[in-house]
């Protein structure tokens, strides 16, 4: 298989030239410049600023928020300490399902298949965790293996 190239052109090669370049510095014109007005710019915070101007963090990132725990404790003293079973929330993390709970003013987490008693104060004597559905936020409890109504966060 043979190639064939075919352009139109010179042989020779284009010769460069150089443009005329003046040495003289030019001297602005004065009417050219019109003075510009201070526009009083307030000046920017500095970094420091900035940050120390920022909430900090929890110290525990499982707590709930404070407005959650105002809330809970004006539901506590609404519901005259009952005693009842609250979702305080849910996670899912490497693969571990859990839910944060809280019964008679301790609160923990739970996972699938743990049940109250004394090595798990934050649910009530019997209660098992039957499932914990982290999409919707729900905890399911079991008690003699009959699930009791979905506890929703």
């Amino acid at each position: 298989m043979a190639l064939l190239l075919l352009g139109c052109g010179t042989d020779t090669l284009p010769q460069a030239s150089a443009p005329d370049v003046s040495v003289q510095p030019r001297e602005p014109v004065a009417g050219l410049v019109e003075p510009v007005q201070d526009p009083k710019l307030n000046p920017l915070f500095g970094p420091d600023e900035v940050l120390g101007s920022l909430p900090r963090g929890r110290q525990d990132p499982f707590s709930p928020p404070p407005r959650a725990l105002a809330e809970a404790s004006a539901d506590q003293e609404g519901r005259a300490n009952s005693g009842d079973v609250r979702l305080m929330g849910v996670s899912a993390a490497n693969g571990m399902v859990r839910a944060f709970v809280s019964f008679n003013g301790q609160t923990g987490p739970v996972a699938t298949g743990d049940v109250g008693g004394p090595g798990t104060p934050w649910l009530p004597d019997g209660l098992a965790v039957a499932a914990i559905d982290v999409q919707r936020g729900q905890l399911v409890l079991a008690r003699d293996g009959r699930p009791l109504p979905v506890i929703q966060l």
